[in-house]
């Protein structure tokens, strides 16, 4: 049955691990080296935590300094989307490029 199977294919993993025992070091080492390569990177680069910033009004936007300007990455929401519909058409009417 299934039992009998299983017991089988456990006892036969058992003995390629112990007759391969220079892979199966190396199959525990490896992440745990990983691991420890991550830590001491993300201990090397602190997270910086900035401080909020206060409202101001930014006036009008001056299209001659923004030629050249992309906006790569919003959260695709309902409100993000209106936002900038509204940065677009208000201000960079001639050159709109949509990606959707």
């Amino acid at each position: 049955g299934v039992w009998r199977q299983t017991r089988a294919l456990l006892f036969k993993n058992c003995l390629i691990k112990c007759r391969t025992k220079k892979s199966s070091v190396q199959e525990v080492l490896f992440p745990l080296f990983f691991l420890f390569w991550l830590i001491l990177m993300s201990m090397m680069h602190p997270h910086r935590k900035y401080d909020e910033v206060a409202n101001t009004n930014l006036g009008t936007l001056d299209t001659s300094m923004l030629v050249n300007f992309v906006i790569g990455y919003t959260p695709p929401t309902r409100m993000a989307r209106e936002i900038m519909k509204k940065v677009a058409f208000d201000n960079f009417e001639d050159g709109i490029q949509n990606p959707e």
